[in-house]
């Protein structure tokens, strides 16, 4: 998918945003309050951000806090770019009595042709639920690792929920979540997040894929990192 393609879904997700904060009405999950109790999990392929694109992140999210403190911010190292939910997180999915195996073979088949890739995070944008970072593949690299993982899990008979919620054509970071259903300062707070919709927060080569088991959130108490892949270095 085009830059284009892409920033037209961001700025859909931004109008609903803006309307949701100018009227004080963001949509909260009532779990995140006391994710202690969330017993929701499944698995993910994700890609991580760079050290500088992180830093610049947790600045935004440190001037966030001090307009909103209610509200989540993730962690640094929490923060990820999702390529493929292989299994959604739902409180059916139990990881302990899941043959990993199928789902390793399946993910090193489909990224052995793949090399390492760049992601642009440039802007925000918002939903009623959540602040995220916008995230644009500079090449079609990722696009085709989608694919491969889509078509290799098809042909392979294994179990997954690929694109049962929505197709994954994106490559944002949620960074902050909404769990209190007021806001401190809204006006304020809007206008804070509209200064940073073209901010660049720095471009990330992925040299490496995830594999995980997660939470919701993908906290860093409940992920467990199953298998890495790592990505050859591109020579064109």
């Amino acid at each position: 998918m085009s830059t284009s393609e892409i920033q037209v879904t961001y700025d859909k997700l931004w109008g609903q945003a803006v309307r949701s904060i100018e009227t004080n009405l963001v949509r909260v999950d009532p779990i995140l309050i006391n994710k202690a109790n969330d017993l929701r999990r499944g698995f993910t392929l994700i890609c991580r951000p760079t050290r500088n694109v992180q830093d610049a992140v947790m600045k935004f999210l440190e001037e966030a806090h001090q307009m909103e403190p209610e509200q989540y911010s993730y962690k640094s190292t929490e923060l990820h770019t999702t390529v493929l939910a292989i299994i959604t997180c739902t409180v059916e999915c139990n990881p302990g009595q899941t043959d990993l195996a199928p789902y390793i073979e399946v993910l090193t088949q489909s990224v052995a042709s793949i090399p390492s890739f760049n992601i642009r995070y440039r802007g925000i944008t918002a939903s009623p639920e959540c602040v995220m970072i916008q995230g644009f593949p500079l090449d079609l690299t990722l696009q085709k690792l989608r694919q491969n993982i889509r078509d290799n899990f098809r042909k392979s008979g294994v179990k997954s929920t690929l694109d049962e919620r929505f197709k994954t054509h994106t490559a944002h970071m949620t960074c902050l979540r909404f769990q209190n259903p007021v806001l401190n300062h809204p006006g304020e707070f809007l206008q804070f997040l509209k200064r940073n919709r073209d901010f660049d927060f720095g471009t990330s080569e992925m040299t490496d894929l995830d594999f995980v088991v997660n939470d919701w959130y993908m906290s860093d108490d409940n992920v467990e990192v199953l298998h890495r892949f790592p990505l050859h270095c591109d020579t064109k």
